[in-house]
């Protein structure tokens, strides 16, 4: 538009309203001067007029002697052009946020007074604040007015742009607000807005809004005529409420969304926060984390304001603080409901880490777990399988320290296992280990299932912990242990001393059936004597072979294999001390020997044996001797091998030599057999065998009665 220096209008005595925008103000004088259109306006007055230039018209308007002050109230009202934007009322807004393509009105507001208002500019306010409708452009015949058009009662059609309109405050409340910083309506406050200018009021009300009022999609949407309002009830609270916006748009489209981290949950909104300034942004991203955890990880309890103040780590941060593994990190915040997974990297609450290196040091291993619980270690692998323990791995990093548990955890258990139901009769109940074994049942198995009540309970005992206090059910009805025995049988012990082997070959061969199987319980496993002494008589370890035929048991192993001839039982290299063991006819047939190398044929040898043997029964009858001595030695011990004394004859000197041990303490004996003198240093070395088990026993007894001493008392 280029204005001809010379007066428009040669009159103006209308003054202008106190809202009032120069170019409405502009085209009422116009129409005063009898003009029904701006154009011919312009071409009375030789301007040229092709669109609306606020900043010209206010010059032309300012060359006319009107009273100062009508100048300072219009271009206070109207949206002038400055630098890259424009300015209304003294605040900078971008070129976007000012509409001036066809005119916009409010009918309440042109009924009560026909002119122009300056805020009808403002791209965003869509809705008059004072009567709540939505502003128009078309009149009632649907036309659109367009600013040639001077007048602002009737349309060019004859249609009233106003009609009368209640007033009303219950609604527009972005509007309301806008108006009020722009003061043209009583300030409204809102906490988060504020402080900001109202450019970025605009794009934060209308980016939340738009956001809120639309489901996801993968591109952002238009602004709506809503989304001011949607944005402004979201964000005149405080941040809280903003968080809890985002929260019921989560639940309403993305509830059960498996996703990890934030962005994922909330459409285009998190990757378009770039969009916003960084002022913003901050706040807006932090709601959408709140959002997400309080949402996703399930809090009952709504966001709070002070929610936004809390300082988040990453696992590796807090990882290298306590020097642990970053997974060991996420698995003690978990346990003690301080980890937020839903925010991907920063996790962790900073001031809950000296709270998860308090439960770090809290945490126990595998054995004082396993022995609260009274069950073997390898039951609780099987207890964190079925979710009753966690284990705690990586609290020691570059070690193999294995992993931890909780005590909370083992204590919870315990609280199971003390509200297991007692159903079952107390004569049909086994203890928990006796039962595992006869039904050939892992430990942790029988221990989950009685945690889940698959097991009937019979009853409970006292002075024992966790699983071992539980009786089970089984179908007979339970043996009570008897603690005599018949001469007929003997213990595995002694069959051991009888066969001069080890405990797992005699269990091996006991478990194979050769050596009369007669009676089994909890205490004790009872063989046939005549059975074991039958073996013994046709049977022996390999090394005992070559002691006697001076080679060793592996060089007769090989022979005899090469011969074709198996063992009855075989040593396994790595496995369990095993012997091997073969026939001893088909040991002399190899060999093609006339006599056994195994036997001991040595009167003297016969003669100290004869004596020993009975004696030791008077003062040591706890100790098993086999019925001779062997060739090559023979350990004789107590039943429950707490006591050990080994007798091995050096025939190039004619000397028995004792070893023995007992609980740690070893002494050495010899005896010279080319002499008879002897009977006197038996029974003397027999009692300080006696002796010294005593000390022995006295000293294990005091350990065991402190242990229960210990355990009895309250915590």
């Amino acid at each position: 538009m280029v204005f001809i220096q010379t007066l428009a209008f040669s009159r103006w005595d209308a003054a202008p309203a106190e809202d009032e925008a120069a170019h409405g103000y502009f085209m009422r004088l116009a129409e005063l001067e009898g003009s029904v259109s701006m154009t011919t306006f312009a071409q009375w007055n030789d301007l040229e007029v092709n669109r609306v230039a606020t900043n010209q018209l206010m010059e032309t308007l300012e060359r006319h002697p009107m009273p100062p002050e009508w100048f300072t109230r219009l271009r206070f009202n109207t949206p002038l052009r400055d630098g890259d934007g424009y300015v209304l009322r003294g605040h900078s807004l971008p070129y976007h946020h000012i509409r001036l393509g066809m005119r916009r009105w409010c009918p309440g507001c042109i009924h009560e007074s026909p002119h122009h208002r300056g805020w009808w500019e403002v791209e965003s306010i869509r809705h008059c604040p004072i009567h709540c409708v939505e502003l128009v452009t078309r009149d009632e015949g649907g036309t659109l007015v367009p600013w040639s058009w001077l007048g602002f009662e009737y349309s060019r059609d004859g249609y009233a742009l106003g009609h009368p309109l209640a007033k009303r405050d219950d609604g527009a409340p972005f509007a309301r607000y806008l108006l009020g910083r722009f003061g043209w309506l009583e300030p409204t406050s809102a906490p988060l807005l504020d402080a900001i200018s109202i450019p970025d009021v605009i794009d934060y009300c209308e980016f939340v809004g738009r956001f809120l009022e639309n489901p996801p999609v993968r591109k952002h949407p238009a602004i709506g005529q809503h989304s001011g309002d949607i944005g402004f009830r979201a964000l005149c609270g405080d941040r809280a409420d903003l968080a809890e916006a985002f929260r019921a748009w989560h639940r309403q489209h993305r509830r059960g969304h498996k996703a990890r981290g934030v962005a994922p949950h909330f459409s285009w909104g998190y990757p378009k926060l770039m969009f916003l300034p960084e002022s913003l942004r901050a706040t807006v991203r932090r709601a959408f984390h709140e959002a997400a955890v309080f949402e996703t990880e399930g809090y009952d309890r709504r966001v709070k304001d002070e929610d936004f103040d809390v300082e988040f780590m990453p696992r590796v941060e807090i990882a290298k603080q306590l020097n642990i593994e970053p997974r060991a990190v996420e698995l003690l915040a978990r346990e003690i409901g301080v980890l937020q997974k839903s925010r991907a990297r920063r996790t962790v609450a900073a001031d809950a880490v000296d709270t998860i290196a308090e439960y770090k040091e809290a945490l126990i291993g595998i054995g004082e777990a396993a022995k609260r619980l009274g069950i073997h270690q390898d039951a609780i692998r099987h207890l964190v399988h079925a979710g009753y323990l966690t284990v705690f791995k990586g609290l020691n990093p570059g070690r193999r320290a294995g992993g931890r548990y909780s005590p909370d955890q083992v204590a919870n258990v315990l609280r199971l296992i003390e509200e297991l139901p007692v159903t079952g009769p107390v004569a049909y109940g086994l203890t928990f280990h006796t039962y595992r074994v006869r039904n050939k049942i892992l430990p942790g198995e029988l221990a989950v299932a009685c945690l889940k009540g698959d097991i009937v309970i019979c009853e409970k005992r006292d002075n024992v912990p966790g699983f071992k206090r539980l009786m089970i059910h089984t179908d007979a009805k339970r043996k009570r242990q008897s603690f005599t025995r018949s001469d007929e049988t003997m213990t595995m012990g002694e069959a051991q001393a009888l066969l001069n082997m080890t405990y797992e070959t005699v269990f091996v061969l006991v478990s194979e059936g050769r050596l009369g199987e007669v009676e089994r319980s909890p205490r004790q496993v009872l063989i046939s004597r005549t059975a074991v002494e039958a073996f013994a008589a046709s049977h022996a370890k390999a090394s005992d072979f070559g002691h006697g035929m001076g080679i060793s048991g592996h060089a007769v192993t090989w022979r005899m294999q090469r011969e074709g001839v198996q063992p009855i039982v075989k040593f396994v290299k790595g496995g369990k001390q095993i012997d091997t063991v073969f026939r001893r006819d088909d040991v002399m047939r190899v060999y093609e020997l006339g006599s056994d190398p195994t036997n001991l044929e040595d009167a003297r040898v016969d003669r100290f044996w004869e004596i020993i043997v009975p004696e030791a029964a008077k003062v040591c009858p706890y100790l098993i001797f086999p019925p001779r001595l062997p060739m090559s030695g023979q350990r004789v011990w107590n039943s429950n091998r707490g006591m050990s004394a080994h007798f091995q004859y050096d025939p190039g000197l004619g000397e028995i030599h004792i070893k023995l041990s007992a609980k740690g303490e070893r002494r050495n004996f010899w005896f010279d057999l080319n002499t008879e003198d002897y009977v006197f240093p038996i029974k003397e070395m027999l009692g300080v065998f006696d002796e010294i088990m005593k000390e022995a026993t006295a000293r294990q007894n005091a350990k065991t009665r402190e242990w229960w001493r210990k355990r009895q008392v309250p915590s």
